[in-house]
């Protein structure tokens, strides 16, 4: 039903409830309308590929398979749509016809790391600003 909370969300939601906002890091699962409602507050999360291109799982082997030169992380604002909401930050490392699966993943895992702290510590300095429904400015 979609204006139920899933037995997981309603954990998370338990375990969140007093919360000023929510990080998600290696969380796989889309978090429903009822849960963002519930919640209230904003959500974060890592993708660990270059949005909007390669959304879901395995981004690593998508762009490997796809041949990019330019492999990376996106942090992001979590709405109903698969990572598709509007976008905090992006970090992206330039790879070569040489790098196999393996240094994809490596380099984007590095790369998530800071792409999320740097999300992060943005927003608790109030320097993310929402001003659409999809764009967001980050305030020096």
């Amino acid at each position: 039903e979609p204006n139920e909370l899933r037995s997981q969300e309603s954990a998370v939601l338990s375990v969140a409830s007093k919360t000023d906002f929510l990080v998600l890091a290696r969380y796989m699962q889309v978090l429903s309308g009822a849960f963002l409602n519930q919640y209230g507050r904003d959500v974060i999360n890592i993708h660990h590929g270059l949005l909007p291109s390669f959304k879901g799982a395995n981004p690593y082997k998508q762009a490997y398979k796809a041949g990019v030169k330019m492999i990376g992380a996106t942090s992001h604002f979590v709405t109903e749509e698969l990572d598709a909401g509007p976008i905090i930050e992006q970090m992206a490392e330039r790879v070569g016809h040489r790098d196999n699966l393996g240094v994809f993943a490596a380099r984007s895992q590095y790369l998530e790391k800071q792409c999320l702290s740097n999300a992060v510590s943005m927003y608790l300095e109030d320097r993310v600003l929402r001003y659409s429904s999809n764009r967001v400015a980050i305030m020096n």
